[in-house]
C-alpha cells in the first residue's frame, strides 16, 4: 500500500497525487467515506479520458486525413508493410 502526504494549502489541506494513476489537472473525483476509509473513485475521470481518446481518433476521418492500405504499401513497402 502506498503512502500520501496531507500538506496545508492556504486555510485548506491537500494531496499530491501520484502520476501512475493517470489523473490529470481538473479531474474531479468521486469518493466516499466507509469509517475511517475514503474510497476514491477515479472510473468517472478514467472514462472521460477514453472518450476524449477515442473522439481525436475519429477527428481525422471527419478531415478526410486517411490512408488506404495501397498508399500504405507504395509509401512503406520498403520496410514490409503489406508483406
Amino acid at each position: 500500500m502506498g503512502k500520501i502526504k496531507v500538506r496545508k494549502i492556504g486555510n485548506s489541506v491537500g494531496a499530491i497525487l501520484p502520476k501512475e494513476w493517470g489523473l490529470e489537472e481538473g479531474d474531479i473525483l468521486n469518493y466516499q467515506k466507509k469509517d475511517n476509509y475514503y474510497i476514491i473513485d477515479t472510473q468517472q475521470v478514467a472514462k472521460e479520458h477514453d472518450r476524449q481518446i477515442i473522439e481525436e481518433s475519429f477527428a481525422d476521418f471527419e478531415t478526410n486525413h486517411t490512408v488506404s492500405e495501397e498508399e500504405m504499401k507504395k509509401e512503406f513497402g520498403k520496410y514490409g508493410w503489406g508483406k
